[in-house]
């Protein structure tokens, strides 16, 4: 089953960034490993030969390890990136040498296997931006910029937003362009990133915009580490709150997963954001597993709500779940089948999106093979078929960790990239700032 970092997830703080940034309900790190515990090192103080025996260890290891590193990648083509790379060490900074690596690793094209050029501690520009349709709209900032809210971005320091955004995507490991989309939202305002594709030199960036009125904005816009009293979101600013995003407890575990019961449209709404619990995270090496829900209790509280609750449809969303552990859903869809009324076609129906990745897209599998399901939203940002199941790779000197696949999973014949629901429905721009979530009311107005 494939495996996904948890750290984004357990610590309060990334959450807040979580809450505070999401084009929808969440912006989550998703496709981060399962880090191991190592020591953070000052890496201005490494010296050229220690940053050459880091790229050396991953040349030697990386397809060592992996699966199958030259599935698609060339080996020749491999090695000279490596080597261009070493050659260019005495001339770049530590965040250059990242983001270079990070773009050699995402050539491997396998979503799974990656090094991360996000922190926890790192200051991006006050921003958070969403794709809908071919827009880049904002959807968040600090508060002194509230009035940008809403806007198209179209150029960073006089280049174009979509030509900087085919540079940002060569550093994405990524399978489909679902991915990219989900992904490259969250690159584009990391100062590293766009420094290292000299798109500017300093911190200090100007940002360009078209507003509601139509008319240019700029803004010079330095980066920040970001909290919740100073952020916010698009989402706050609607008239009404849309059901993703009416679970406001700030507790991370509380996050994972939650349901609500919405009785004017006899629909129970079930958000499953990460497929994790106690035991799945005892399983993993988690110290602080006892802090987790148990799925297995949860689950028993939600079939008591379709029980007992005038349920016509259930609605189970998957928008926002980077995987885990597959196993829960495969248990809980089981007992699904157990329940009378969700029998038959236009009982239950899965929300997918671009942000649906790795064990998110086998829940999806398992309730297209088990149950009538009905599927809106988006293609997920997962393959069906691909790489997973990952283990880390540490750098000797940096520490930087690398995540790598070891194993192949063919899951089904009938998809070439992620998962294709049954109904497309895009969120449109103006009805997210209305708080209407356009693939929650196809659902509601579906007629059988």
């Amino acid at each position: 089953m494939p495996k996904i970092n948890r750290k984004g997830v357990y610590i309060a703080g990334a959450l807040c960034i979580i809450l505070l940034l999401a084009a929808y309900s969440y912006y989550s790190k998703v496709n981060e490993p399962v880090f191991s515990k190592v020591t953070k090192v000052n890496e201005s103080n490494l010296t050229e030969k220690q940053w050459m025996e880091d790229i050396d260890y991953l040349h030697k290891n990386l397809p060592k390890h992996h699966k199958n590193l030259y599935h698609d990648l060339k080996k020749e083509d491999f090695d000279k990136e490596i080597t261009n790379l070493k050659n260019d060490i005495p001339n770049l900074k530590p965040y250059e040498i990242k983001v270079r690596l990070a773009e050699i690793i995402a050539l491997v094209k396998d979503a799974h296997t990656s090094l991360s050029i996000e922190s926890d501690d790192e200051n991006i520009y006050p921003i958070g931006l969403s794709w809908f349709g071919m827009e880049l709209r904002v959807v968040s900032a600090d508060r002194q910029y509230k009035d940008i809210i809403g806007a198209k971005l179209t150029k960073i320091n006089g280049i174009n937003a979509d030509e900087l955004m085919g540079k940002i995507n060569r550093v994405i490991p990524h399978e489909n362009g679902q991915w990219l989309r989900a992904t490259n939202v969250r690159y584009i305002v990391m100062p590293d990133v766009l420094k290292s594709l000299n798109v500017t030199t300093q911190d200090k960036t100007e940002f360009s915009f078209i507003d509601k009125d139509g008319k240019e904005k700029k803004l010079i816009l330095a980066p920040e580490k970001l909290t919740s009293s100073n952020i916010v979101r698009g989402i706050d600013l609607a008239p009404i709150k849309p059901i993703r995003a009416q679970n406001d407890t700030k507790d991370p575990n509380s996050q994972l997963y939650w349901y609500k019961y919405v009785p004017e449209d006899k629909i129970l709404y079930f958000q499953y954001n990460q497929c994790i619990d106690r035991e799945v995270a005892k399983e993993y090496g988690e110290k602080d597993y006892n802090s987790l829900p148990d799925f297995n209790e949860f689950s028993k509280g939600l079939i008591d709500e379709i029980n007992n609750k005038d349920v016509d449809k259930f609605v189970i969303d998957l928008r926002y779940n980077p995987g885990g552990n597959s196993k829960l859903m495969t248990d809980f869809v089981s007992k699904l089948n157990n329940i009378q009324k969700l029998k038959g076609k236009g009982k239950i129906f899965v929300l997918t999106g671009r942000q649906t990745f790795s064990s998110g897209v086998w829940a999806c599998l398992d309730l297209k093979k088990q149950t009538k399901a009905i599927f809106y939203g988006e293609p997920t940002g997962g393959n069906v078929n691909g790489y997973g199941d990952i283990k880390m790779l540490t750098l000797p000197n940096s520490h930087w960790q690398i995540s790598y696949s070891t194993k192949l999973f063919n899951l089904s014949d009938d998809y070439k990239e992620g998962f294709i629901p049954d109904v497309f429905v895009d969120q449109s721009f103006d009805n997210y700032m209305k708080g209407i979530d356009d693939i929650y009311e196809a659902v509601k107005n579906y007629k059988g």
